[in-house]
């Protein structure tokens, strides 16, 4: 075989495995990340906490909830919808301004009965065991 059509073979087979290649990497799916989220220990602005960082798989939203002194979550003071991806500097209203030395955490939550807002019977957290530690606000 002259070397005029090994290159042409090899040519056409690299570009036929370039070709296969580049179609299963697009047909496959892209691992998804967990959700995670960053808040550091903060004084209340405008009524409202900044989360640093939030990354959701999917449309959810983030919670701040109050804790009681034996660090039991209490209700739900405030929550912000979010789109798939990741969030920097997110604001989250509150109901009430907790008053200095408080404890907060904020959970995530998967938006599993796609209706408008925040509902904790129909929407599910992405931490059902426990709250990562990471999560937790003290109020200055």
């Amino acid at each position: 075989m002259s070397n005029e059509i090994k290159t042409a073979v090899t040519g056409t087979a690299l570009s036929a495995l370039f070709i296969a290649s580049a179609a299963t990497i697009a047909g496959a799916a892209l691992p998804i990340s967990d959700p995670s989220v960053i808040a550091m220990s903060q004084k209340i602005r405008d009524g409202a906490v900044t989360l640093d960082y939030v990354y959701l798989p999917q449309k959810g939203y983030a919670v701040v909830y109050a804790v009681d002194k034996s660090g039991q979550q209490k209700e739900a003071l405030g929550s912000v919808e979010l789109s798939a991806g990741d969030h920097r500097g997110v604001k989250v209203a509150l109901k009430s301004t907790p008053p200095t030395g408080s404890k907060l955490w904020v959970s995530l939550y998967a938006d599993k009965d796609g209706k408008p807002g925040f509902d904790a019977k129909g929407d599910i957290s992405h931490w059902p065991a426990g709250l990562p530690y990471i999560n937790k606000i003290t109020v200055e």
